[in-house]
């Protein structure tokens, strides 16, 4: 089973068509975004209804956050309350339906092999604002969170938000479809093993 992850989209409709596009060449079985539709681009709503037709599974990012519940969630983005709030009044009944039913995680199991999907890992997922903040990763508490039993026990633990590929333990991240450097993540799933590579975006 072939499964295509990509994140970060951030406004970006060429970008998107671009990803979509080459999973398609890549004949995935089933295609995951990890979250981030706004900010950045000038494009959020078309690629807000792109993926909303597209049948993909769609997770929340700290972005679809924002545009639910506003920036109050986040003290870190106040610079960012105009923009949110722009946002929030221009979503319709229906966007705002499927964002709100974008859920923070999604879980699979293919021969056994249990992976873990999510915008980035959790500090705490009843939280409003339920994710590590990006200076975990430089302060080490994203390492340890690495190694918490609930990442372990997964074969694979798939984030975004950090606009990089990389890889710590069992955890892989995939860059910004939407920004520079943009990638996506295809990973292979068979009885013996799971292999995965990150594929340039052209």
């Amino acid at each position: 089973m072939k499964i295509a992850v990509f994140s970060d989209v951030h406004g970006n409709l060429k970008a998107l068509k671009a990803v979509l596009g080459q999973i398609k060449d890549k004949n995935a079985d089933l295609t995951i975004f990890l979250g981030d539709i706004f900010q950045r681009g000038n494009e959020e709503f078309e690629c807000l209804e792109l993926l909303k037709g597209s049948g993909i599974v769609c997770l929340k990012g700290n972005c679809e956050l924002y545009a639910e519940y506003g920036v109050d969630v986040d003290p870190d983005v106040e610079h960012l309350r105009e923009y949110y709030d722009g946002i929030r009044k221009k979503l319709t009944a229906e966007q705002n339906e499927f964002i709100r039913q974008m859920p923070l995680l999604y879980e699979k199991e293919i021969y056994g092999h249990k992976m873990h999907f999510s915008h980035f890992l959790f500090l705490d997922i009843n939280l409003p604002y339920p994710f590590l903040s990006l200076s975990s990763l430089k302060s080490g508490v994203f390492d340890e969170a690495c190694k918490s039993e609930y990442v372990k026990k997964y074969d694979l633990a798939v984030v975004g938000h950090c606009h990089q590929n990389f890889v710590k333990e069992n955890v892989i991240s995939v860059s910004a479809s939407g920004l520079e450097g943009a990638s996506f993540l295809l990973i292979e799933v068979n009885e013996d093993a799971v292999s995965f590579e990150h594929i340039s975006i052209d």
